[in-house]
């Protein structure tokens, strides 16, 4: 997702909640209080979609055109195990809410579409 919620776009790709993809291949959850934006950074230079595929196994699915990920919410509101405060969940709740209607938001599963951004 590359979405401002209140204007409905993000020209600037700045303020986003990030995940990253290690160069090493593990994930880590960066700017995580930001809910002006969602996206996939992939940190290792010329990663493969078949890495991004692997690393992002646990939390989603890579799409068919291999420029976003489907994430789960489940994954996002338990990062590492680990449940999000209520207050969290309800902002990451509210930033859904707002780019539903951009189609970031799946309407069969509630997976979120983050946009990947390669090194």
């Amino acid at each position: 997702m590359r979405v401002n919620a209140a204007t409905g776009t993000n020209p600037t790709h700045e303020d986003n909640m990030i995940i990253a993809i290690t160069a090493a291949g593990t994930l880590e959850l960066k700017e995580k209080d930001d809910f002006k934006g969602f996206k996939i950074v992939a940190e290792k230079p010329g990663i493969t979609d078949e890495e991004i595929a692997e690393a992002v196994k646990s939390i989603g699915a890579l799409d068919t055109d291999h420029t976003h990920v489907w994430v789960t919410q489940e994954a996002m509101k338990n990062w590492g195990g680990h449940p999000a405060p209520a207050d969290w969940s309800a902002s990451f709740d509210a930033m859904l809410e707002k780019v539903k209607k951009y189609g970031f938001v799946h309407e069969v599963t509630g997976d979120v579409r983050a946009h990947i951004e390669r090194a």
